[in-house]
């Protein structure tokens, strides 16, 4: 619980949004449901360090969609037992992933660089229990 409590003091949760709800469907299961993906599904500056010279559509080579964290915690055990992160699977774990945000999300992951030791813990089981 702590943990959640700090992703979102911390900002995480301004792009890694807990809750989302669908609108209108005909499909009455579908309609108007939420749903919590831990995404905004957003397009986000991700600074120089992740600017991997590849262009999208209209997307330059910093810029990334807010990946959904919902089945974090089932990474290690899906991906043979490593970690693989980030849009290009370059951090191998959840600290490295966090420490890489740049650009929009500096200030946030500077935030969560300075926490104390046992907060970061919390943020990052937290994490691991999606």
């Amino acid at each position: 619980m702590r943990g959640q409590q700090l992703f979102v003091q911390t900002g995480c949760e301004s792009c890694h949004k807990q809750t989302l709800k669908t609108g209108y469907s005909p499909v009455a299961a579908l309609a108007n449901t939420e749903f919590h993906p831990y995404t905004d599904l957003l397009l986000h500056n991700m600074g120089p360090g992740l600017d991997d010279g590849y262009t999208e559509g209209s997307a330059g080579g910093a810029e990334w969609r807010t990946p959904p964290l919902w089945g974090l915690g089932l990474a290690q055990n899906s991906q043979g037992g490593q970690v693989y992160l980030m849009h290009d699977g370059r951090a191998r774990s959840i600290r490295e992933a966090i420490r890489m945000h740049g650009g929009e999300a500096a200030s946030i992951q500077k935030r969560f660089e300075e926490m104390p030791a046992a907060s970061q813990a919390d943020v990052i089981a937290f994490l691991k229990s999606l």
